[in-house]
């Protein structure tokens, strides 16, 4: 059985990660890349650790906050988020062009950056440098982990826009999983309650609106979708305690 779960974790590890996992004669590869939701929330404690570990240090040494936010940074970037960051610019560039739903998915599929991809990528990037200047580390840990399980609701609420591609693999989605992969987000609700109950109902409103515009865009999800989506709802979490932070002031 552990060694059934090792290898889940694993196989997720190194679907939405550029950590180099290399698993050897996977049985069952349709049925087990099916099930890895399960695990995305355990993998969001991993860039999760980074950041916070980031924030601490930035905020402890104040004379070297730059040097310890843009190090965390391009940590956590390199290895986890720039995967989910490629799938947010082409979801800008795809879902704010106006034109059909076949012109979307086209703009998408070939992964080149356009103006709106730049734009407001850039705005994301500033933006989340400026909240690790301002927030806690819970703030990170919290947001990391509900965006990977952000991902698995998106699952639940969605539809594959395309038969084929890194999307479509996880379909038909067992929703049982979603369920189960929330056994991983227990350990937050030990540091504080209130910001698993806010992140959490944020993560749900956020993943079905996003499943709804998804919809009317294209006409379901997309790999890009389901990664940009994960930023989205990350980003989400931490304007909330943002908001929390300064008006509890």
């Amino acid at each position: 059985m552990w060694k059934e779960v090792l290898t889940d974790f694993l196989l997720t590890l190194s679907f939405i990660s550029r950590l180099p996992v290399k698993i050897k004669n996977i049985d069952e590869w349709e049925k087990r890349i099916k099930r890895i939701p399960v695990y995305f929330p355990v993998i969001g404690y991993i860039p999760g650790t980074i950041y916070s570990i980031g924030v601490l240090l930035a905020h402890s040494l104040s004379n070297y906050k730059l040097l310890f936010i843009f190090g965390a940074m391009a940590i956590g970037y390199y290895f986890f988020d720039l995967f989910h960051f490629d799938g947010l610019l082409d979801m800008f560039d795809g879902f704010l062009n106006q034109s059909n739903k076949e012109r979307r998915l086209e703009i998408m599929s070939k992964g080149n950056v356009g103006p709106f991809a730049v734009f407001y990528g850039m705005l994301y990037i500033l933006l989340f440098y400026q909240l690790m200047s301002t927030l806690n580390w819970q703030a990170f840990l919290f947001a990391s982990v509900f965006g990977r399980y952000e991902m698995a609701l998106l699952l639940t609420f969605s539809k594959p826009a395309k038969p084929k591609g890194l999307g479509a693999m996880l379909f038909p989605y067992n929703k049982r999983y979603t369920a189960y992969s929330m056994i991983f987000l227990i350990p937050l609700l030990f540091i504080s309650p209130l910001m698993f109950f806010i992140s959490l109902a944020l993560t749900i409103i956020t993943a079905y609106l996003i499943s709804r515009v998804s919809e009317i865009k294209i006409g379901g999800i997309t790999g890009d979708v389901l990664g940009g989506s994960c930023l989205i709802s990350q980003m989400v979490v931490l304007l909330a305690f943002y908001i929390f932070h300064t008006f509890g002031r």
